[in-house]
């Protein structure tokens, strides 16, 4: 290592340590990326419910390639949630009808290199392995009853799926949108206001046939 660069380097990590070191709650088990055989994970389902609490709307997707690491069990500090969300996207609140958002579930097999299983907050579903690709959706619930295609309902993403990200182009589609703050931001507050030491697990949110 070049010695100047190194005593830099150094410096840096010294100035921001208190910054990264700070502890935002504890969890309580190691919350995994690990998804279930349908899709779902324990992280991802703390995400997707930190994003709907942060902008209060029915429903909230995240996607995959944006959960970085895992969180293990004990402390949980600035500097691992921020390895977990460090891309700085802000959250997007929207408007999507309910077909919009069985068209939404299923991009997620549409042009892909391989499944892009979004992780799930406000809503429940069930797909179909052995169903066609862009009709592998067979309901989506909210309350364990059948959303309605035609209603209306709140939808937090972040930017990056906003703007059509991962090849999911319906979101391109949401109307009245407005921004929100920092996907970390979010999590951090969420994770604060949870009893301590937290905890999330893989409870149902999606389900697969075949």
């Amino acid at each position: 290592p070049d010695v100047q660069v190194a005593e830099l380097v150094a410096q840096a990590q010294a100035k921001v340590a208190p910054l990264v070191n700070r502890v935002i709650g504890e969890a309580s088990v190691d919350l995994l990326r690990t998804e279930s055989p349908a899709g779902e994970s324990a992280l991802g389902n703390l995400i997707a419910d930190a994003q709907r609490a942060a902008l209060a709307t029915d429903f909230a997707f995240m996607n995959p390639g944006g959960i970085r690491a895992d969180l293990l069990a004990g402390p949980a500090t600035f500097g691992e949630l921020f390895t977990i969300q460090p891309f700085g996207n802000s959250l997007v609140r929207m408007d999507m009808t309910g077909q919009q958002i069985y068209d939404l579930l299923n991009q997620q097999w549409v042009n892909q290199p391989f499944p892009r299983i979004l992780k799930t907050s406000g809503l429940t579903y069930t797909w179909d392995n052995n169903r066609p690709i862009g009709d592998r959706i067979v309901e989506v619930r909210r309350n364990s009853a059948p959303i309605d295609r035609q209603a209306t309902f709140s939808v937090t993403v972040n930017s990056f799926l906003a703007a059509g990200g991962d090849n999911f182009t319906v979101l391109l589609q949401g109307q009245n949108q407005v921004g929100g703050p920092i996907d970390l931001d979010a999590l951090i507050t969420h994770i604060q206001t949870l009893p301590q030491p937290f905890s999330a697990a893989i409870e149902g949110r999606i389900v697969r046939l075949n």
